[in-house]
C-alpha cells in the first residue's frame, strides 16, 4: 500500500503527461499532468478510448500508431511519435511528443504513453519563422548592430536602398555610409536621445555604394538585457528621396512661378507683409513698383507662347540682377511683375531703381537667334504714403502702372490720387454689371467633356459670357476680375448655378442623354455661408438630382482657409454632389489636406496642357498629376486640349477625360443641345 501510495505521488508530480492504455486502446491511468494538458477530468479520460485525445486533423495518423503498437510486440523499446497534434476538451489544439513503451502486469499488456507538451515551443518556432520571413521581406531596410554599434545583421532590403551586400556590411560601423552633410553637433543630439531615451527618429542623409546621398527615414531602437545593458541596436529605415522631391516640388508650385521661379503671388503677400511690419521699427519705406511689359501680347501672337515664354524668363532675370538680394522679384502671372523695394531711406530711390529696370529692359534680348525688344511701363506706391496694407499697395501701383501706360509706355509713375481714371473705368464697368443682373444680359455657354476613349460627352462646362447691349460678347477677363473686387460674382454666380440646373434638366427632359454640368465657383462665393442653402434651393427650383451638377473650386479657393473647406466640400458632397478642382497645378493645395477633401476629379490646368509635347516639364508635371489623382483614386480631367498631339499624349498618360477647342469651343445652349442629340464626338488619334 505504502509502495501504490509512492508510486502514484511520483506518477502525478512528473513533469511530463502520463497515460496507460490497455491492447484495446481504453485508458486505464493517467496523470495530474495529463489532466492539464487535456483539460479533461478522471471521468471523462477513464475507459474512454486513446483517441479522444488527438486532433481530428492527424486521428487517423495517430489511430494507424496505436493500433500498431497493440498488435505488436515492443518489448521495452520504445515508439516515438513528434510533433502529434493534441486536441483539448474545450476543442482547443495543442502539439506534443509522444513515447509509447509496452508493460505487462500480471499478464496483461499494457501502454504507457509519456507525453511532452510542446506547444509553447511550437509557438515560439512559429514566431521566429514569421518574424525570419518578415525580416527577409519587409519593404524597409532592417540593420541590427551589436552594443559598439557593428552590424550583425541586414535584410534584403537594406542592400537594395543602400547598394551594399552583406558581406560588404557585415562587422562595420554605420558611419561608413555617412554622407558628410550632418555635423558634430547633430550625431551628438542622436546619441544622447538614443542613450537617454532608448529610441531615435528621424530624417538622416546617407551615401550609397555608388556614391549618391540620399534622404532616409530612420528609427533605432536600443534593445536592453535584464540588467539594462545594451545589447543591440536595431535600425529601420526607407528611402524617402521620391517622397521629399515631390514635397518639395509642391512646395515650390505653392510658392514660386513655375516658369521664372520668382516668388508667386502667395509669398509676394508675406514677404510685403514683413516688410511692412518692419519698416517702421527702422523708420524706412517700401516701395511697391507694379511693373507691365509693353505689347507683350503681340509678341505671343506673333511669334507663339514659347518664344514668350523664353523672353518671360529673361525679363525675371534682369528684374532680379537691377535690385538688392534683400528686396523680392515676383510674378504675378502673365506679363505681370511685382517688385518689392524693402528698407527705402527715401521715396526717390524707389524712381532710381525704377530707371534702373526700365534701362535693363530697354536693352535688346536674344530668344532662338531672334532679336527682340520690349518696354517696361511701372507703377510705384509707397508705404506708409500710399497705403497701409498690402491690397492697397499693390492696387495703387496697379493704377499708377495705368497711368504710365497712358502716357506713353515705357517710364514710370508715382501714384497719385488724382490717378482716378481707371478708377473711373471699373466702377462704370460694375454699374453695368449690376444693371446686367436685372436685364438678363447674362448668358451660358457650355463646353463639352469627352472620353477620348470612347468619343461619349460625359459632361459640360457651363461658363458664363455677357451679351452688353451697347457692345456685345464682353470679354470674361474684362468684367469677372472687377466683378470679384467689387462682390458682385457672388450675385452672378448664384444665377450661374440655377441657369446651369435650369438648363440641364430641361436637356433631359427633352430626352438628352444626362449629363453632369460643372459650374466655376470663385473664392469668394466658396466662402457664402449659405452657399450649400443656394445651391440646395436651385436643384429644388429646377428639379434637377443633384448627381447632375458638379461644382469646380480652384486651389487658391480652397487653400484661403482649408480647414473650414473641409467642412463645406463635406456638405456639399452629402447632397449628392459632384465636386473637382479646377486649373490643378497652379495653386498651393498641401497633400496632407488634399487628402481630407472629399474630391471626385482634378482638373489639369490648360497652362500644363498647352505645351506638354514641347516641355518636358510641363509633362512631368501633367503626368505626376494623373498619377497622384489615380493613387488618391480621383477621376482627372485635362482642360485646354487643341492640338492631336496634345490628345495623344493625355492619352498615352491615361488621361481620357478631355476638354478644349480640339472638340469643340463653348457653345450656345441651343447648339451645344445638338450635340448632345448625338452623344458621341468623333475621335481622331494617331
Amino acid at each position: 500500500m505504502i509502495r501504490n501510495e509512492r508510486a502514484e505521488t511520483v506518477l502525478h508530480n512528473l513533469s511530463d503527461g502520463v497515460v496507460c492504455f490497455d491492447r484495446q486502446g481504453k485508458i486505464i491511468l493517467f496523470n495530474r499532468v495529463a489532466t492539464e494538458i487535456f483539460g479533461y477530468s478522471a471521468a471523462d479520460l477513464v475507459n474512454n478510448d486513446i483517441t479522444i485525445l488527438f486532433s481530428k486533423k492527424n486521428e487517423p495518423e495517430a489511430c494507424i500508431s496505436v493500433s500498431s503498437l497493440i498488435s505488436s510486440d515492443i518489448s521495452n523499446s520504445s515508439h516515438i511519435v513528434q510533433d502529434l497534434i493534441g486536441r483539448r476538451k474545450d476543442g482547443g489544439l495543442c502539439y506534443m511528443d509522444l513515447s509509447v513503451s509496452e508493460l505487462e502486469v500480471a499478464g496483461v499488456s499494457l501502454f504507457i504513453g509519456i507525453i511532452r507538451d510542446i506547444t509553447e515551443r511550437h509557438r515560439s518556432e512559429k514566431e521566429l519563422s514569421l518574424a525570419s520571413k518578415v525580416f527577409e521581406n519587409m519593404g524597409e531596410a532592417i540593420g541590427v548592430t551589436d552594443a559598439d554599434n557593428n552590424y550583425i545583421s541586414i535584410n534584403p532590403a537594406f542592400t537594395k536602398i543602400t547598394g551594399y551586400p552583406p558581406e560588404e556590411v557585415i562587422g562595420k560601423n554605420p558611419r561608413f555610409m555617412s554622407s558628410g552633410r550632418h555635423d558634430d553637433a547633430f550625431y551628438e543630439r542622436f546619441w544622447e536621445t538614443l542613450t537617454t531615451s532608448g529610441y531615435w527618429q528621424g530624417e538622416l542623409w546617407d551615401r550609397r555604394k555608388n556614391g549618391d546621398e540620399y534622404p532616409k527615414w530612420l528609427s533605432i531602437v536600443a534593445v536592453k538585457d535584464a540588467q539594462e545593458r545594451i545589447q543591440n541596436y536595431i535600425a529601420v529605415f526607407s528611402d524617402i528621396s521620391e517622397r521629399k522631391a515631390a514635397d518639395e516640388r509642391i512646395n515650390f508650385m505653392a510658392h514660386y512661378d513655375e516658369l521664372t521661379a520668382l516668388p508667386n503671388r502667395v509669398l509676394l503677400h508675406d514677404r510685403l507683409l514683413q516688410a511692412i511690419i518692419g519698416a517702421p521699427r527702422h523708420k524706412k519705406k517700401v516701395a511697391v513698383l507694379f511693373l507691365d511689359l509693353d505689347r507683350f501680347k503681340n509678341i505671343n501672337d506673333t511669334l507663339g507662347h514659347s518664344f514668350g515664354d523664353l523672353l518671360l524668363q529673361s525679363v525675371a532675370e534682369r528684374l532680379t540682377a537691377c535690385v538688392r538680394i534683400s528686396d523680392t522679384v515676383s510674378r504675378l502671372g502673365g506679363d505681370e511683375f511685382i517688385v518689392i523695394l524693402h528698407d527705402l531711406a527715401e521715396t526717390a530711390h524707389a524712381g532710381v531703381a525704377a530707371q534702373k529696370i526700365i534701362d535693363s529692359l530697354s536693352d535688346r534680348f536674344v530668344i532662338r537667334d531672334l532679336e527682340l525688344h520690349t518696354t517696361a511701363s511701372i507703377g510705384i506706391s509707397i508705404f506708409p504714403d500710399d497705403g497701409m496694407a498690402n491690397e492697397e499697395l499693390i492696387s495703387n501701383a496697379d493704377v499708377a502702372m495705368y497711368r504710365a501706360k497712358e502716357i506713353g509706355r515705357n517710364n514710370y509713375q508715382f501714384f497719385a490720387q488724382a490717378m482716378n481714371d481707371r478708377s473711373y473705368e471699373r466702377l462704370t464697368m460694375e454699374n453695368k454689371m449690376r444693371r446686367a443682373l436685372e436685364r438678363n444680359e447674362f448668358v451660358l455657354h457650355y463646353q463639352p467633356q469627352v472620353n477620348s476613349d470612347t468619343g461619349q460627352i460625359i459632361g459640360a462646362e457651363a461658363l458664363v459670357r455677357w451679351r452688353q447691349q451697347e457692345i456685345g460678347l464682353v470679354s470674361p477677363g474684362m468684367f469677372i476680375p472687377i466683378a470679384e473686387e467689387s462682390g458682385l460674382i457672388v450675385s452672378i454666380g448664384e444665377w450661374v448655378v440655377r441657369e446651369a440646373c435650369r438648363q440641364n434638366k430641361e436637356w433631359q427632359e427633352e430626352g438628352f442623354p444626362p449629363i453632369p454640368v460643372a459650374v466655376n465657383l470663385s473664392a469668394v462665393q466658396f466662402r457664402q455661408k449659405n452657399l450649400t442653402e443656394l445651391v440646395a434651393d436651385a436643384l429644388l427650383q429646377s428639379g434637377l438630382e443633384s448627381r447632375w451638377l458638379e461644382l469646380e473650386i480652384t486651389e487658391s479657393g480652397i487653400m484661403q482657409n482649408a480647414d473650414a473647406a473641409v467642412q463645406t466640400l463635406h456638405s456639399l458632397k452629402l447632397m449628392g454632389l459632384k465636386l473637382s478642382i479646377d486649373d490643378f497645378g497652379t495653386g498651393y493645395s498641401s497633400l496632407s489636406y488634399l487628402k481630407t477633401f472629399p474630391l471626385d476629379k482634378l482638373k489639369i490646368d490648360q497652362s500644363f496642357v498647352r505645351d506638354i509635347t514641347t516641355n518636358q516639364d510641363d509633362a512631368a508635371i501633367v503626368g505626376a498629376i494623373i498619377g497622384m489623382a489615380k493613387s488618391l483614386k480621383l477621376r482627372v480631367i485635362a482642360e485646354g486640349v487643341e492640338t492631336i498631339d496634345h490628345l495623344n499624349f493625355l492619352n498615352s498618360s491615361g488621361c481620357f477625360e478631355i476638354q478644349g477647342y480640339y472638340f469643340s469651343k463653348p457653345l450656345p445652349a441651343d447648339q451645344f443641345g445638338k450635340l448632345l442629340q448625338h452623344g458621341i464626338l468623333k475621335i481622331t488619334t494617331l
